[in-house]
This record gives structure tokens, sequence and C-alpha cells, in this order.
């Protein structure tokens, strides 16, 4: 599988996911794990095998423009990230932060699904990997991340890659039944490569 690694960052690397029953069955396992859900998609939003690969199997095959990743720790799966150009509706409610409609902005999600490596930094180590590949190899301008305002632990983590709050978003994901506020928040290459 190394062909399909994106980047390598010393104990991180990032690969493609594959059209293999093996990972679809990984992200199911992470995505019904109920401390996972809590802080990603919700204990109410479970993806058991059926649901990931109704979800994920599009993107594996390039029929959407999320591309989905797999975050590995050592060469071990521990997570899950996906990048995608940021559609022209998403870029109408964020705004373009004076870069112009010529921009290339690219939006990120992650999550961490082995809960054994929380708390060790490999998150941030994770973004920080993302950012180097999607400003350096994809020559994004921007780069946005939309967590929950509630989710200060992802927050932080953000933070420390360089990403920059820059509004709110009232009622921006539905969360566990309740639409909660997130943060718009935005990494600049210039910042980053300076």
């Amino acid at each position: 599988m190394a062909d399909h690694v994106l980047i390598q960052n010393g104990a991180i690397a990032i690969r493609l996911m594959q059209d293999d029953v093996q990972d679809y069955q990984l992200v199911a396992k992470w995505l019904t794990d109920q401390a996972v859900l809590e802080c990603c998609g919700g204990r109410d939003n479970p993806y058991p095998l059926a649901k990931v690969l109704e979800k994920y199997k599009p993107r594996v095959l390039a029929k959407e423009c999320v591309v989905p990743c797999f975050v590995l720790y050592r060469a071990l799966a521990i997570g899950y990230l996906q990048y995608y150009s940021l559609a022209d509706a998403d870029r109408q409610e964020y705004g373009d932060y004076g870069v112009g409609e010529s921009a290339t902005i690219y939006g990120v999600d992650l999550f961490i699904g082995e809960t054994s490596y929380w708390n060790q930094g490999i998150g941030t180590q994770t973004l920080s990997t993302a950012l180097i590949y999607l400003f350096e190899h994809l020559q994004a301008d921007k780069i946005v991340i939309d967590p929950r305002v509630s989710n200060t632990r992802a927050t932080r983590c953000y933070e420390k890659c360089g990403f920059s709050k820059v509004k709110q978003l009232p009622e921006h994901e539905l969360h566990e039944g309740i639409y909660e506020d997130s943060w718009l928040m935005v990494a600049d290459r210039s910042r980053q490569m300076s």
C-alpha cells in the first residue's frame, strides 16, 4: 500500500482509502464506537458497515469530490482524514478572506478512531502533515475546517496547527439531535510557508 501513501512525515503517514472490505470495516469500527461518535457525528448516528459502504464507497471510487484517507501512525491505521476543494456554496457561506474567487481553498475533516491514541499529540501531527500536503502538493491558498464550538479539544489542536478562528457559524452542525454552532477556522498558505 506504499503506492497509496500521499505523504509521510515521521511516524505519521496519510494514505488513500481503498475499495477494500478491510478499509470499510475499519471505518465502521470507528464510527460505531460511542467515544468516537461523541466527538464525531454523534452517538445517535452510528455507521455500521452497510451505511459506511453507502457513504464512503462513492468517495473511494472518486465519484464525489471528497478524497477519503486513512491516518497511519507507525504504519497502523488509526484514523480518518478527508479533504475536498471548497464548493461554491461553501465559499459563499464562509467568504473568501480577501483571496478572490480564483483562490484554491480546501476543506479538511479528520478524527482519530483508535481512542488509545488520543491525547498524545497525534491529531496535531496528522493535521500538520495534511497541511504540508495541501499547501505544497496541491498548492492550496487557504484551508478551512469547522469544528463544533463545544469541541474544545479539536479547536485547540487546530490552533496549534496554525488555524485561526474567523467567525462563528450559527447552528451549523446537527449533533445528537441539536444544531450546534461551529467555528470557521482558516489556515493561510502565506503564514504557514513563511
